[in-house]
């Protein structure tokens, strides 16, 4: 086909027919080829094939926004149900270790320490803070470093000596073992102790009836006697240990054997801190209860939450509620519920379409007298 033919076709294929006002007949596009002058779509029934598609393609962007939104919620969740899993995990492990290894009148150099002390609404955000104590006697890397001794009687108040069963001599041969290795230079955990110049270390000592310990400084073992000194160190003056009767036990007492940790809230990064160690995040409260025991029957019948503890009160410990409130870190649309209260912090009015989950769990502590 001639360049002339080509154009004179687009021609007849675009002309229209009118009336005086050009109403006459529908205009009408055509899509011809070479031999086709009649085929063609009508703009009306252009504009209804462009809307159906839009009509799709907004269809389509709304299922994916819809599904994507739920992709992410779902992550979010995940993610902040791992945290509080974790976080949960270790919290309800100590605090069931609460004073395990420790005396009701255990003392740390002469100073009573409770296997659980409190800070009501002291925390970030107006959290509660809460610290416990437990001995793991015979599971630290040195427990076995040393025999256990036996004190022989009650020592002067003012005495820097105090007096075992066990023969300690450590120059004079032959020496008598495994008690002579008190006075004999070792090492633990990396620490030396004990040889000359001696090096003082930890000793824990503990009533015959185990209802009371303490851990004290042994600060020299006598060559050739079965006397060990407790002089003052570190700031502490060692003279509780002549306070117990004889029959009363001495160990070695290395630091991995006292656990010694404080939970807390920490709302920059909302994070959960074990001391200073960060071990879950995605957490925006952290609140306790605790069940007390106040006529030593063995049956929790006060509950106390909103206020701090007394001395007596902490002794009368048996269980302890603990609530860990987790926050994704995106708000998701559609969300309704507020911040619910926990314990005697009051909720929110309305919801920030933040996704919450709060776990609450009561833990017995049997080291602390409940049966």
């Amino acid at each position: 086909m001639s360049q002339m033919n080509v154009i004179q076709n687009i021609i007849r294929s675009t002309a229209f027919h009118s009336s005086k006002a050009f109403g006459a007949r529908p205009y009408r596009v055509l899509v011809c080829t070479s031999g086709d002058t009649k085929s063609g779509f009508t703009l009306i029934e252009l504009l209804v094939a462009l809307g159906i598609s839009a009509v799709l393609l907004a269809s389509l962007i709304e299922l994916f926004s819809v599904n994507y939104a739920a992709f992410v919620l779902q992550e979010d969740v995940a993610a902040m149900q791992q945290n509080l899993r974790i976080g949960k995990t270790i919290l309800e492990r100590d605090i069931r270790m609460a004073g395990s290894g420790m005396s009701s009148g255990f003392g740390l150099y002469g100073v009573a320490v409770n296997p659980i002390s409190f800070s009501n609404g002291t925390g970030d955000d107006g959290t509660d803070i809460l610290s416990i104590t437990y001995v793991s006697l015979g599971t630290g890397s040195c427990a076995d470093v040393l025999p256990q001794l036996t004190l022989k009687g009650t020592m002067p108040a003012a005495s820097a000596e105090a007096e075992v069963n066990e023969d300690l001599r450590d120059s004079t041969p032959p020496p008598t073992p495994p008690y002579s290795t008190w006075g004999d230079e070792f090492t633990c955990a990396g620490n030396t102790y004990g040889g000359t110049p001696f090096k003082e270390f930890k000793a824990i000592i503990t009533s015959p009836d185990g209802k009371k310990s303490d851990v004290v400084y042994i600060t020299q073992v006598q060559p050739n006697s079965s006397k060990l000194q407790n002089r003052p160190y570190a700031g502490f003056d060692n003279k509780v240990i002549n306070s117990y009767p004889a029959g009363s036990t001495i160990s070695f007492f290395s630091d991995d054997q006292l656990v010694q940790v404080t939970y807390r809230y920490r709302s920059s990064d909302r994070t959960l801190l074990r001391n200073n160690d960060p071990i879950a995040n995605y957490i925006e409260d952290l609140e306790f209860a605790f069940g007390l025991d106040t006529n030593d029957d063995h049956v929790v019948d006060t509950w106390i939450n909103n206020r701090n503890l007394t001395t007596n009160e902490l002794k009368q410990i048996r269980t302890v509620r603990m609530n860990i409130l987790a926050r994704t870190d995106r708000i998701h649309r559609g969300i309704t519920e507020a911040r619910p209260a926990v314990e005697d912090r009051s909720g929110a009015t309305s919801s920030d379409e933040y996704v919450r989950q709060l776990v609450q769990l009561t833990v017995k502590i049997r080291n602390m007298g409940l049966e």
